[in-house]
C-alpha cells in the first residue's frame, strides 16, 4: 500500500497535473506551506478561503484549521473528499467495527454475491492456474470487457468459459431486478477490469449501506469506500486511467502477472474500508462552517456561492484529461449507470476496456485551443469581484518525465496582468519559497516545483 501521504509527492500537495492516487488523509508539506503563506500574506485578516478546483482537498484539509474555507469542485467524487476532510466523521472504534460488521449480511448485498459467483469462482480458478503456471486464463479475463458490456448486442469474451460465466451473471442479475441497480454498479462496471469480483461486489456492499446512512455521516463513510478503492485498485501507479495489461508490446504474458494480481486483489475489501474509516475519523477538521460545493468555477465566481475575502486555484494544466483517473470514484459517487465511451477496434466500434463515462468532464484547462480564454475567464471574474487570487502553476521541461502543459507561466502571467494591477511570481524551492521579479520567467531545473502567481490591486 501506498503511504497516506503518496498524494502529494509530485507536487507536494496531490493536486491535478500530475497523477497520484487518492491515499492520502490532508497533507502538509512545503508547498502547502508556501501555499499558506501567500494566501496569508494576500488576505492577513484571516477571512473565508475559496479553493476553485479543489481535487482531493489536500490543501482546504491543511488551511481549513485555521481559516473558514469553501470547496469547488466539477466532479462529484471531490465534493465527497473535501467534505469528509473538513467535517470527519466523529466514530468512535466500536462504533466502526458495528457499521462494518453488518454490510455484507444485508439482503441485498447476499444476493449480489450469489449472483456473481460464477465469476467469482472463475476469477479464483484464473488465478490459480497462472500461480501454477498457466498464465493464459488470466491475462483473457484481465483484456476482457467489464460485464456490463455483455449486454452488447456484439459482445465476444476472450474465452468462452469466461462468456459462459459473464452470460450466466447478467441472467441472474436481471432475474433478482439488480441489472440496472445502482447497488451493482461497481460490480457491473468494473469488477474484473479494476478490482476482483469479490471486491467489487463488496464496494457495491459499502456504498449502498454508505448512501443509506445518516445525512451527517453519508459523505465521510464515501469517501472512505474511495479511499478503499484506490488502495484495492488492481493497475500500474494505482490510478484508474487505464486497466492493468497483462501482456508486453510483442503480445507475451508478463511473467509477474499472478503476483501483481495477488497483491491486489488478494485485498480485503471491508479490512481496508475499516482502517480507513478510521483514519478519516481521526481528522482534526475546519473551523467555522466549511463548505464542499459541486459546482464549475466560474458560475461560483460569478453567483453569490463565492462569499469569500481570497481565492485559491490550482486547475490544470496538461493536455491529458484528468477524470479519466478518477472516473471511477466519481461513478461510485454518482451510483448511476453511465453511458461508457467507445473506441473503434477492427473497424468496429466498442466500448472502451477501461469502462471510461461518456459524459466525463472534459476541461477547457486541458485544451490548448481553449487554455488562454478559461485563464482570462478565470482572472476577470476574479476581479470582477475585487478578489486577490493565489493560483499554483507546476513547470516543465522536456525530458523531466512529467506531462507538457497547455499554457507556458509567461502566457498566464500576460493574462493575469491584463486584469490585475499587481502580479508577483514565487518560487516553491524545497522548504522555501522565494520571489521572482517579474521580468525573470525562466527556470532553469525542475527543481522548482511549483510556482505561486499571486495577484492583487
Amino acid at each position: 500500500m501506498a503511504s497516506i501521504s503518496s498524494a502529494c509527492e509530485a507536487r507536494g500537495v496531490g493536486r491535478n497535473s500530475d497523477f497520484r492516487p487518492i491515499h492520502y488523509l490532508g497533507c502538509k508539506t512545503s508547498v502547502t506551506a508556501a501555499i499558506k503563506g501567500a494566501i496569508d500574506e494576500l488576505d492577513p485578516a484571516g477571512g473565508r478561503l475559496c479553493d476553485l478546483f479543489s481535487g482531493t482537498g489536500a490543501v482546504a484539509g491543511a488551511l481549513g484549521a485555521e481559516r473558514e474555507v469553501t470547496t469547488v469542485d466539477v466532479q462529484e467524487y471531490s465534493r465527497v473528499l473535501c467534505a469528509a476532510v473538513l467535517a470527519p466523521p466523529r466514530l468512535s472504534t466500536p462504533e466502526i467495527l458495528r457499521f462494518t460488521a453488518g454490510i455484507a449480511h444485508r439482503d441485498v448485498a447476499r444476493c449480489t454475491v450469489e449472483c456473481l459467483q460464477p465469476l467469482i469462482d472463475y476469477e479464483t480458478t484464473c488465478i490459480a492456474a497462472a500461480t501454477a503456471g498457466d498464465r493464459e486464463p488470466l491475462a483473457e479475463l484481465l483484456e476482457s470487457p467489464s460485464l456490463a458490456a455483455s449486454d452488447e448486442p456484439r459482445f465476444e469474451a476472450p474465452a468462452a468459459r469466461l462468456a459462459e460465466a459473464m452470460l450466466e451473471v447478467a441472467s441472474r442479475l436481471k432475474t433478482a431486478q439488480l441489472w440496472e441497480s445502482p447497488d451493482t454498479t461497481v460490480s457491473r462496471h468494473f469488477g474484473g477490469v479494476y478490482f476482483s469480483f469479490r471486491q467489487a461486489v463488496a464496494l457495491d456492499a459499502i456504498l449502498t449501506a454508505a448512501t443509506a446512512s445518516e445525512a451527517h455521516l453519508r459523505d465521510p463513510l464515501l469517501a472512505a469506500a474511495l479511499s478503499t478503492a484506490s488502495q484495492l485498485v488492481n493497475t500500474v501507479g494505482k490510478q484508474f486511467a487505464q486497466p492493468l495489461r497483462p501482456r508486453n508490446k510483442f503480445g507475451e504474458i508478463k511473467p509477474d502477472l499472478p503476483k501483481t494480481v495477488r497483491r491486489d486483489r488478494g485485498l480485503d475489501t471491508f479490512a481496508a474500508y475499516r482502517t480507513w474509516l478510521g483514519r478519516y475519523a481521526e481528522l482534526p477538521g475546519a473551523i467555522g462552517e466549511p463548505r464542499a460545493l459541486r459546482a464549475d468555477y466560474l458560475e461560483v465566481l460569478l453567483s453569490d456561492a463565492a462569499d469569500c475575502s481570497i481565492l485559491y486555484a490550482d486547475p490544470p494544466y496538461t493536455r491529458d484529461h484528468y477524470s479519466r483517473f478518477y472516473h471511477v470514484l466519481e461513478t461510485m459517487c454518482l451510483r448511476d449507470d453511465p453511458s461508457v465511451s467507445r473506441v473503434t477496434k477492427g473497424g468496429t466500434r466498442t466500448v472502451s476496456r477501461g469502462s471510461y463515462r461518456a459524459d466525463r468532464h472534459q476541461s477547457p484547462f486541458c485544451i490548448r485551443s481553449a487554455a488562454p480564454a478559461a485563464f482570462k475567464a478565470l482572472f476577470e471574474a476574479a476581479r470582477r469581484r475585487e478578489l486577490p487570487l493565489v493560483l499554483s502553476y507546476s513547470p516543465h521541461e522536456a525530458g523531466d518525465g512529467t506531462h507538457p502543459r497547455v499554457v507556458s507561466i509567461s502566457q498566464i502571467m500576460e493574462i493575469a496582468r491584463s486584469c490585475y494591477e499587481r502580479v508577483e511570481l514565487a518560487v516553491v524551492d524545497g522548504s522555501i519559497h522565494s520571489s521572482l521579479n517579474r521580468g525573470d520567467l525562466k527556470l532553469k531545473t525542475r527543481e522548482h516545483a511549483e510556482i505561486l502567481l499571486k495577484c492583487y490591486r
